[in-house]
């Protein structure tokens, strides 16, 4: 029975190589998220410079691994396996974010784009804000009946914004992304026979479509609301 060739040095190493990438990203989003680093450097840096590059190192590592395990697919597939497919899944993760990334998606929407509900609390930091068309958010569409104060302090809560100020005929609340934080502000403006709604996004950086996906989700919790 012949012996199984022994393992080259450089397969467990190529095999963790197609773990960094996730490594590090994790580390920039809990260091975004605890230690108050900058996104400029956990997000622009480590994560879309140092972590997408390294990504595609260890893609090239795994294909490396791929050709050596080819002398003992027993003893050394395993590893192998494991880079290409982290490495895989890591590119793939990366190319589709950033396909989802580079599409022209609005930064601020409203229901009402001829009046739209402005901030109170938070007006400051939309001071800036542009208006794209409509038609690029379908989902922003105002409820044409007037609620009460508790239904949209409710539709802001279920869709995910706590309130941070609430009164007869306007609310207002604050979305922060799961990852790396970015905040989203909300206000629901309340008048007779219409209820208008407006999110918009904080960071100038592109959101793949977020601000409208948040938009929908207030539209559907206020139309539950109201069944």
């Amino acid at each position: 029975m012949p012996s199984r060739k022994p393992v080259p040095a450089v397969l467990p190493w190529l095999a963790a190589l197609s773990a960094a990438p996730g490594v590090l990203i994790v580390a920039a989003i809990a260091a975004t998220r605890f230690g108050g680093l900058d996104l400029s450097v956990s997000y622009d840096l480590l994560t879309w410079t140092v972590a997408r590059g390294l990504a595609w190192i260890s893609l090239a590592g795994a294909l490396v691994a791929v050709v050596l395990a080819l002398r003992d697919i027993r003893g050394r597939g395993v590893y192998a396996a494991i880079a290409l497919i982290l490495s895989g899944a890591t590119v793939g993760g990366f190319l589709w974010q950033q396909e989802q990334l580079s599409r022209d998606t609005p930064r601020d929407v409203s229901t009402n784009v001829d009046e739209p509900p402005a901030f109170a609390q938070l007006a400051d930091l939309h001071r800036h804000s542009t208006f794209t068309d409509p038609a690029s958010c379908p989902a922003a569409r105002s409820i044409p009946s007037q609620v009460l104060a508790q239904q949209a302090s409710s539709a802001l809560v279920d869709a995910g914004f706590p309130v941070t100020r609430a009164t007869t005929f306007q609310v207002e609340g604050v979305h922060e992304g799961a990852w790396f934080g970015f905040a989203y502000d909300a206000v629901i403006r309340i008048r007779p026979g219409r209820t208008d709604i407006r999110v918009a996004a904080r960071d100038g950086r592109p959101d793949g479509g977020a601000t409208c996906r948040l938009t929908a989700k207030i539209v559907e919790a206020l139309e539950v609301e109201l069944r």
